[in-house]
């Protein structure tokens, strides 16, 4: 019986630890990219409807870009999940530069509701807040 608590207090604390290990501090570079991400789905929201190509195609490729490196930075994590949702965003960055380039405004609407999905997701999966409003990767 003895052995069998040490052995499920053995498992409970490498479970644990594997749980807290498991978190990571985003390196600057990481930080930079979400925050460029960010500034360039704001723009993009706002100039979508006001039909303003160049501004949304120039924010579609700052998107394209950092998808690539954000797909490289989950990968090497091994997190399938978040390396398919940032595939996801990048071809959705590329459709929308894309449609922003032909102005085709029903193809710029659907590639900038298919960008926008593939936030959320991710954040939600792969991202936790702390206390002080900072953020830490699972």
């Amino acid at each position: 019986m003895r052995n069998a608590s040490v052995s499920a207090l053995v498992l409970g604390i490498a479970v644990f630890g594997v749980a807290v290990a498991a978190n990571e501090k985003p390196t600057a570079e990481f930080q930079s990219l979400m925050k460029a991400n960010g500034a360039a789905n704001g723009a993009i929201r706002k100039a979508v409807p006001a039909r303003d190509y160049d501004i949304v195609a120039a924010n579609a490729i700052t998107l394209k870009d950092n998808y690539a490196k954000i797909e490289a930075f989950f990968a090497a994590r091994s997190a399938n999940d978040a390396v398919e949702s940032a595939r996801t965003g990048g071809k959705a960055a590329a459709d929308l530069e894309i449609a922003a380039k032909a102005k085709d405004d029903a193809a710029m609407e659907t590639a900038s509701k298919a960008l926008g999905g593939t936030c959320a997701g991710c954040h939600t999966a792969h991202r936790d807040q702390l206390p002080d409003k900072t953020y830490e990767i699972k």
